[in-house]
């Protein structure tokens, strides 16, 4: 007994620190809330403004997330080496399964954003060209950075380090793409509004410059596994690009208390990526296990200890995190104490609000998928963040109700 306290001691304390750490890139999504929240003062007179954001960081997220995942198992079961330069074939045709997919989202995020605007916003107008063009500049330049660059290089320098990918790449990639989501998109929203001219000219550039490495990349497109990554991942990022939109429609029916406290937009973005990255470390470390053999595809493996330990880790990091992304978030805009003790509040009820649903989502997304014969890869972080997304927002738009009363 005395050596499986012991060893569930030391599964707790190596869990716990790579998970706090993991989970500490969240803070620095404050960077994304306040780049945000620069465009908070134009959300009431262009409420777009809010419903193409979620689908932007949800949907990079996704695609993030299906990438590293299919890395981090890719380096432990020897499918990818680790090595920033001359990989692998799976590693390239992986690579430009995942841009082509980032390509195409990006003019269905355009689209669907501007349905749900339709629905949700009937007395407004904004040009369908406008949003698709703002859709394919904010989430290409993150994704052709994080494929090309980020994501290889996180996840195979942890690896070679011998700390775990699947604890650590998520996490970090989610929150730095989350930065580079907000700046550009925030820029594009400026010269949209001030230099007309300007954003025309670009979105025409950048337009052809990722059409060329789209056509570049469809030397792949025979490829057995270019073929499975693209026509599972674009199955679930249709069904989970719907949701995310509306998360847009929904986020957009809180623009008036956003532009009266614009500390709730900051720390919007902490906790979409936060709670996305808890699931995301459950899913990820289950998928390996799963491909190695460690554990059997059932649901019952939820109880075994090394995966309960695992995800109350996970848990304990998360609230630790929140309430200190919502303390910092609170003291850049708001200087009350009672502001500050309602926005950690709203954080902390929020994450435990989610905390069994996303623990459940996470597990069982893995273990059914791979029970189909599918990639768990393709499905578990997508399908989490996606949901994660919809259900922090609306979670977030019923604690602000209730703990702030506005």
């Amino acid at each position: 007994m005395n050596q499986k306290g012991g060893r569930n001691t030391t599964l707790l304390s190596s869990t716990f620190p790579q998970a706090l750490f993991a989970l500490s890139f969240s803070t620095l999504d404050l960077a994304a809330g306040f780049i945000a929240s620069l465009v908070a003062s134009y959300v009431v007179k262009m409420p777009w403004i809010l419903i193409i954001y979620p689908p932007l960081l949800t949907v990079r997220g996704n695609i993030s997330g299906m990438f590293s995942g299919r890395l981090t198992t890719g380096l432990h079961v020897g499918l990818i080496k680790p090595s920033i330069r001359k990989n692998t074939e799976y590693f390239y045709s992986l690579r430009a399964s995942i841009f082509s997919m980032s390509f195409i989202n990006a003019f269905i995020v355009g689209f669907l954003t501007y349905v749900v605007f339709l629905i949700f916003e009937p007395l407004y107008y904004v040009s369908l060209l406008i949003l698709i063009s703002i859709a394919i500049i904010s989430m290409m330049i993150p994704t052709t950075v994080s494929i090309f660059f980020l994501a290889p290089l996180v996840a195979i320098v942890s690896y070679k380090k011998g700390i775990d990918p699947d604890v650590i790449a998520y996490p970090i990639l989610s929150t730095v793409n989350d930065i580079i989501v907000s700046a550009v998109y925030v820029i594009t929203i400026w010269l949209f509004i001030f230099w007309g001219n300007v954003f025309i000219t670009v979105s025409y550039i950048l337009i052809i410059l990722f059409f060329f490495i789209f056509i570049y990349s469809s030397k792949y497109w025979t490829d057995k596994n270019f073929k499975k990554t693209f026509s599972e991942g674009m199955f679930i990022l249709m069904v989970l690009m719907i949701i995310s939109n509306f998360t847009g429609g929904v986020l957009s029916k809180l623009r008036y208390y956003i532009e009266r406290y614009p500390h709730i937009l900051a720390i919007y973005p902490c906790l979409l990526t936060m709670i996305g990255d808890e699931g995301s470390i459950i899913a990820s470390t289950t998928t390996t296990k799963l491909g190695l053999g460690n554990i059997k595809p059932s649901l019952k493996s939820i109880v075994y200890r090394e995966n309960a330990i695992l995800i109350l880790g996970v848990l304990l990091a998360g609230l630790i995190m929140s309430t200190i992304f919502a303390t910092l978030g609170s003291f850049l805009y708001a200087f009350s104490i009672l502001k500050l003790v309602q926005t950690i509040l709203v954080s902390f009820v929020t994450v435990i609000l989610l905390a069994t649903p996303i623990i459940l989502v996470s597990f069982g997304s893995a273990i059914i998928t791979f029970k189909r014969g599918l990639n768990p890869d393709n499905f578990t972080i997508p399908t989490i963040t996606s949901l994660s997304d919809f259900l922090t927002t609306i979670s977030l738009f019923t604690v602000i109700k209730l703990i702030m009363g506005i």
